[in-house]
């Protein structure tokens, strides 16, 4: 009998180990490239399903006129990114302003945080928006394919996918 409870012990603590080696940060709509990205290029009427890396749906984005909710698998608002002017700005589910995201071009956006700090940047070209730290270096690029888009990490490695229906156009952003 022990060792059917040393058994039953062990198995449940496997799921655990397993978990635990996983590399990939957890994926919170509204935090992550792929947020930052759905959220200067979202058009009114848009519904997003964010996935993480093995296609779980880890949440959605939402938008309705310049403002895009995103919430979490549960449903609960994780952020809320707002077309303010030419800029865009996100808020937490506190309503405190977490980053902005203002174009500098045509194809460059400057992602800063609450401070007014640069965070990343983006430059597009040719359906592909590459991310990069405030030093230069390339933290993920977000490919743009039919009516979804694919994020991958500086590696090539895909972190998360996203499918959009709905959305009409939208002359308020770039």
């Amino acid at each position: 009998m022990k060792q059917i409870a040393i058994a039953w012990l062990f198995l449940a603590m496997i799921p655990g180990v397993v978990f635990a080696a996983d590399t990939r940060p957890a994926v919170v709509p509204g935090t992550n490239d792929l947020s930052r990205y759905l959220a200067v290029k979202a058009k009114p009427g848009e519904q997003t399903t964010l996935r993480d890396a093995a296609g779980r749906t880890v949440g959605t984005a939402s938008t309705v006129g310049g403002r895009t909710t995103f919430r979490d698998g549960s449903g609960r608002t994780t952020g809320i990114a707002t077309a303010e002017g030419n800029r865009t700005v996100f808020r937490d589910s506190s309503g405190r302003t977490v980053w902005t995201a203002t174009p500098s071009s045509s194809q460059n956006t400057t992602y800063r945080d609450a401070s007014g700090r640069t965070q990343r940047t983006a430059s597009e070209s040719g359906g592909r928006t590459t991310f990069r730290d405030a030093s230069g270096r390339t933290t993920s690029a977000v490919q743009a394919v039919g009516s979804g888009a694919t994020v991958r990490d500086a590696s090539g490695r895909t972190t998360g996918t996203s499918s959009t229906s709905g959305g009409k156009p939208n002359t308020n952003r770039k």
